[in-house]
């Protein structure tokens, strides 16, 4: 019985094609296929059908292997990419191979094709159960950050949407500086998790109304360093002990506790720091009223390159200026 095989053909010859799929056929494939030659082309067929593998001649007089590579890429599918070829030099086939194909056959050996696609196919697979499996892995990062963000808030009413809103504002600034989808997971964990370190300090002076004592303010910094330990322990993929030790930290060296400078501070550190002014401010505290968007936006232009990052400050002011940032907690 012959199993179904969905390919995407890249070739400006119709007879390459029916080559191509008859040495599937004889191979025990009941094949549907389309032929594209152009990026357009392929970039339709891609959106409008979930294809198993792309075959793509190497010799195009208008759309190259590396060209329909970076199409695929581009479209987000992860499939087996194989360069079919009547002739191709070794240097050429080293350089399709590096920039992203899987295997490259000459026309003139195509029983290699079949044996190819079955070992692409099974690898493919196994890729897609790893980032399920990935996926399900960082679902629970998130579902388990969320707990212990809402574990935190609780003791501290004023503060309960705090890290919610950190951790949303800290994954726009990131999409506006084009971090990948890695790095995006890590900085909303981040958010959630850069107080953590409030469960050692006293409820009392979380929520007192009143003004602290140089002795209460120096108790509630340690937070900062009681949630690096704890995020520490825990081994997370992403620098969340960072963010959670020195998101009080200022580039020009006046924050707490280690008074890092500058470079010294990593960008999701130094996002968090941003986020962290923002939401704070926006929000109510027992000793005064949330202060209004043309207060933050003041506060952050004024410590512009001294407290606050540059480049951290211009993406946030496009966000509040967007109205981008609906704070949960104001």
């Amino acid at each position: 019985m012959s199993t179904p095989l969905h390919v995407l053909i890249v070739d400006d010859s119709e007879d390459d094609s029916l080559l191509l799929r008859r040495a599937l056929k004889r191979g025990g494939y009941e094949v549907t296929s389309e032929r594209v030659d152009t990026s357009e082309a392929m970039q339709a067929a891609l959106a409008a059908w979930n294809w198993d593998v792309v075959l793509c001649d190497y010799a195009m007089p208008r759309f190259d292997p590396f060209a329909a590579l970076d199409v695929l890429h581009k479209s987000g599918n992860d499939l087996p990419f194989i360069v079919v070829s009547g002739a191709m030099a070794e240097e050429s086939a080293v350089a399709v191979m590096k920039a992203g194909a899987h295997d490259c056959i000459m026309k003139r050996n195509l029983a290699r094709l079949v044996p190819a696609i079955q070992r692409e196919l099974a690898e493919a697979e196994t890729r897609r159960a790893r980032k399920q499996a990935e996926r399900r892995l960082e679902e629970s990062f998130v579902a388990l950050a969320e707990t212990v963000s809402k574990a935190t808030a609780a003791r501290d009413p004023y503060t309960a949407a705090h890290e919610r809103d950190v951790a949303q504002l800290a994954k726009l600034v990131g999409q506006r500086l084009g971090l990948d989808d890695e790095r995006l997971m890590g900085l909303y964990i981040g958010g959630l998790l850069h107080d953590v370190g409030k469960v050692s300090v006293p409820e009392s002076l979380l929520s007192r109304p009143g003004a602290l004592t140089p002795e209460e303010w120096a108790l509630i910094r340690t937070h900062t360093g009681r949630g690096s330990q704890i995020l520490g322990e825990a081994e997370l993929p992403w620098p969340v002990a960072e963010m959670a030790l020195h998101h009080h930290e200022r580039p020009d060296g006046s924050g707490y506790p280690d008074g890092l400078r500058g470079d010294e501070l990593g960008l999701e550190v130094r996002i968090i720091a941003v986020c962290d002014v923002v939401s704070a401010m926006s929000a109510h505290r027992p000793y005064r009223p949330a202060k209004s968007m043309d207060v933050v936006t003041a506060e952050l232009r004024n410590g512009r390159g001294t407290k606050y990052d540059e480049q951290v400050v211009d993406v946030m002011l496009e966000i509040l200026a967007a109205g981008e940032f609906r704070p949960e907690q104001a």
